[in-house]
């Protein structure tokens, strides 16, 4: 069998609308996807750096400072050892060695400061925690009754009340047997018409 030409322009054609039908509408809500998720992610950022910082926050923020200063403080400190034993075989060394120095004291004082900050809010913190505890320990109420009572079962609507009569009788009606009563010849004859349908 032979295909025509135009059959694989054909396809080209086809293929190029299902592309564009499917593919690139796709595309595009990705990109808009995208692009409202890094909104959002960008607006929850400056809502939680507007947020005050809690006691908690605060104190593991000191804390870090502390270890953090401390950690320099030990690198200064080591500098500025290696500088002034460097600094035996060469004086241009000393001036590194105390600059160093220097800096290794600012940063043991900026950590010392950070810790006496961090312990006395710790202790403020620890202070309410126990204050908080003791009122909840000593404003539960005491029952004195513990014992199982059933509860109380509601009165029906419908009962009357106390005194008052109510008569909710219907009225007495005589049943009268109807005068058309059917013999059992004529009951058989229905029955057989009904049969025969």
């Amino acid at each position: 069998m032979e295909n025509s030409v135009g059959l694989g322009g054909i396809t080209l054609v086809v293929a190029a609308i299902v592309w564009l039908a499917i593919f690139v509408p796709g595309f595009s809500k990705r990109s808009e996807l995208r692009a409202n998720s890094s909104i959002v992610k960008r607006d929850v950022k400056v809502a939680q750096a507007k947020l005050p910082m809690t006691s908690d926050e605060k104190l593991n923020r000191l804390v870090n400072t502390q270890r953090f200063f401390s950690v320099l403080f030990a690198m200064f400190l080591i500098g500025s050892i290696s500088a002034a034993l460097a600094a035996t075989t060469n004086a241009g060394w000393w001036v590194l060695s105390i600059a160093v120095g220097i800096l290794a004291i600012l940063s043991i004082l900026v950590s010392r400061a950070a810790s006496v900050q961090a312990s006395s809010l710790a202790s403020k913190l620890h202070r309410t925690r126990q204050e908080l505890r003791k009122k909840a320990s000593t404003k539960r109420p005491l029952l004195e009754n513990r014992d199982w009572a059933p509860n109380p079962i509601p009165a029906p609507l419908n009962q009357p009340k106390v005194g008052e009569l109510v008569n909710n009788l219907a009225d007495v009606v005589e049943i009268q047997r109807p005068a058309n009563i059917l013999q059992s010849k004529e009951l058989d004859a229905i029955l057989a018409r009904r049969r025969a349908i």
